[in-house]
């Protein structure tokens, strides 16, 4: 009787075995593993884990980079005129906004090299840390004044969709933080 069971055992497991390898091949070559959390698929550039930037997104488009890269942008009905004026604006910044992310990344790495090598230098940490703030800060500025330059090209309808959705969000937020605080006053 066991020798029964363990057979039958051995050839459902073959089955679903041979059944999952067949669901494999039939996959698409180019299709992206799914992430055991969601909204995280391959990272930057496909390696790893991450947010996946620049992976196409639920509506087709590229994760992060909604008109431009603009995702308060996003729901608004654009011209094609503002949409080339967005694309002006955003172009003209990119040799800045690529010196800056690499300053960024740059500034993390040496930073985590620093800490991995288990030698702590305070002089050196605060050197890092004060390189790692400019460069953030300067990246900073660079989106603040390209996303001043975009509100210009939008009329006033549409940058007054934006502030109202704004205005949502910060209230969606503020009562997401009195949730926790109102939880442990019922307990």
């Amino acid at each position: 009787m066991i020798a029964i069971t363990s057979r039958r055992l051995v050839a459902v497991a073959a089955g679903l075995l041979l059944s999952c390898a067949a669901l494999a091949q039939t996959a698409a070559p180019d299709a992206v593993p799914m992430s055991p959390m969601p909204g995280h698929g391959p990272g930057m550039m496909g390696r790893g884990q991450g947010p996946g930037f620049g992976q196409p997104g639920p509506h087709g488009m590229e994760r992060g980079h909604h008109h431009g890269g603009e995702f308060f942008l996003r729901g608004l009905k654009l011209t094609e005129e503002q949409r080339d004026k967005i694309f002006a604006i955003k172009y003209a910044q990119m040799p800045q906004e690529r010196e800056q992310h690499k300053a960024v990344a740059h500034a993390r790495r040496d930073l985590r090299q620093m800490v991995m090598s288990g030698q702590y230098d305070e002089a050196r940490v605060r050197t890092l840390s004060e390189a790692l703030g400019r460069a953030v800060t300067q990246e900073a500025q660079l989106r603040a004044q390209a996303g001043a330059k975009i509100m210009q090209v939008l009329t006033p309808e549409q940058r007054k969709q934006i502030t109202d959705r704004e205005a949502r969000r910060v209230a969606e937020l503020e009562q997401g933080e009195d949730a926790p605080a109102q939880e442990l006053a019922a307990m």
